[in-house]
């Protein structure tokens, strides 16, 4: 071979390493996008459960105190001997 074949020949190498790298890069691009996405949406739904447990943490607490309100209500209905 003489230096130009070899020289055709690294830069058909080269070209060929170029495209394969294109197409990598192309395929990371397109994976981090779609990462970036569910990323965004999970971020999204953490939010709305960090919502609902505060909620369902607000709940309890009424929860708690309307049994306990019952309950002195309930106590005090005995007292008077107004339910058994």
């Amino acid at each position: 071979m003489d230096k130009i074949e070899i020289i055709d020949e690294k830069v058909k190498a080269c070209v060929k390493l170029i495209k394969n790298l294109s197409e990598q890069n192309a395929k990371i691009s397109k994976s981090y996008n779609q990462l970036s996405q569910e990323r965004d949406l999970l971020q999204q739904e953490n939010q709305q459960v960090r919502k609902i447990l505060a909620e369902l943490d607000k709940l309890k607490t009424e929860r708690k105190f309307i049994r306990q309100k019952l309950e002195r209500l309930s106590a005090h209905y005995r007292k008077l001997k107004l339910y058994p």
